[in-house]
């Protein structure tokens, strides 16, 4: 039986896609493995939202082709779209697939006429002990660092009816977490046409109704949101609702307002701020994460303070990204472009922030009991905490588990 490999660099989206391939061709006798030196095939699937995920992708295909000189490379997703040419260049062994061309892979593989329109719903979530579940693709925002939109084109949702199927099947395997994931998943229903975007399939609230109420015991977690997408209606939905996570990444990209208009971010602080005080009021218990950006062109000392007093007074941690400019992208031509040495140390002193803010959420519910899912290692409350699970709780990984949260170790 020929084998083959998977390795995903990215997003969630990037992970459900690579399960889509992975299940297709187990359907059509491939086995998967977990060994590049044994592989007969090699799938990557790129990121390119930074010039570090690009090097990183180039690093491993060099490393593939080193390791195993017979395994057929194919590599698919957001790098193999923007620069195909530059991967083909590390190896005539190197076969680019862009992202529309994705589900076309089963069928290069086997030699099948295996086509776009057999794409089965997903069944199994490997090495997961929760099912990350695409709803959405496509982007339609104006950030102005950004280059995804170009790569994953317009909006384009999920039939409701396919997802609620795809959910079924997981939750009555046993999977407890279902994760919810699109390029902007707070679009979901919404597609683009002719430069125009209507509503045709509902909303994301409509379809976490739907979703809660399939019978099974487990929880749905949302990958990530715009502040205007986390409407009263969604969260009066989440404080009504036991399945739905009190979770929330939320990305900020900046506390600054002038950044703010920089980067093409379609609201300010002040807004952000008075949504996320609606959050808090309506789920007190929240977990609240976001994204920043550090060092964008232009910004100032005194910018990156407003934007840390800013982090600091709202959010429960956050994921740290340094400026890449990204070529063809409005801020790659703006003036004023940060000194390495300064974007290092402005995202030191935010990782230190997030340490800070993550042991002091944590410390606030220390002695309260939560439901944490249980992983290798430990796991993850529903607020986001992620706490060790003491053997006594006699839970394995995958399973929901009531758990008193302990006080993080800073504190102790």
């Amino acid at each position: 039986m020929p084998s083959v490999f998977f390795h995903t660099f990215g997003c969630k989206v990037n992970q459900y896609e690579t399960e889509s391939i992975r299940e297709r061709l187990g359907r059509a006798g491939f086995s998967p493995t977990d060994r590049l030196a044994d592989s007969d095939v090699c799938v990557v699937n790129s990121c390119s939202v930074t010039e570090e995920a690009d090097r990183k992708c180039r690093k491993f295909l060099r490393k593939v082709l080193r390791e195993n000189s017979g395994t057929r490379v194919l590599v698919t997703g957001c790098y193999a779209t923007r620069d195909p040419e530059k991967l083909r260049a590390l190896s005539e062994r190197v076969e680019v697939v862009s992202n529309p061309d994705k589900d076309l892979i089963p069928g290069m593989v086997t030699g099948c006429s295996l086509s776009a329109d057999a794409v089965p719903l997903l069944t199994v979530f490997s090495g997961h002990s929760r099912a990350f579940i695409k709803v959405q693709d496509g982007c339609d925002a104006p950030c102005t660092y950004c280059v995804i939109p170009k790569l994953r084109g317009g909006l384009r949702s999920r039939p409701m009816a396919e997802i609620l199927e795809e959910v079924g099947t997981f939750v009555r395997e046993g999977t407890k977490e279902i994760v919810l994931t699109g390029i902007r998943l707070g679009s979901y229903g919404l597609e683009s046409s002719g430069g125009r975007v209507g509503k045709v399939r509902g909303n994301l609230t409509g379809l976490l109704e739907r979703l809660a109420a399939v019978p099974g015991d487990f929880r749905i977690r949302l990958s990530s949101l715009e502040i205007t997408e986390a409407t009263d209606e969604l969260l009066d939905l989440a404080r009504g609702s036991e399945k739905i996570c009190p979770h929330f990444h939320l990305p900020l990209q900046s506390g600054d307002d002038a950044v703010l208009r920089r980067m093409g971010r379609w609201y300010d602080s002040r807004f952000f701020s008075e949504r996320i005080a609606r959050v808090r009021e309506v789920l007190p218990h929240a977990g609240l994460t976001t994204d920043v950006i550090v060092g964008f062109p232009g910004e100032t000392e005194a910018q990156f303070e407003n934007t840390f007093r800013f982090l600091e007074a709202h959010f429960n941690g956050m994921h740290v990204f340094p400026y890449s400019s990204r070529a063809g992208t409005p801020s790659a031509r703006l003036p004023g472009h940060c000194d390495p040495r300064i974007i290092r140390r402005r995202v030191d002193s935010l990782l230190g922030l997030d340490k800070r803010l993550r042991a002091a959420f944590q410390s606030a519910h220390a002695g309260s009991v939560r439901m944490v899912l249980v992983e290798n290692g430990g796991g993850f409350t529903d607020n986001g905490i992620r706490v060790a699970v003491p053997r006594s709780a006699g839970a394995r990984p995958g399973d929901l588990a009531r758990i008193r949260i302990p006080p993080p170790e800073i504190f102790r």
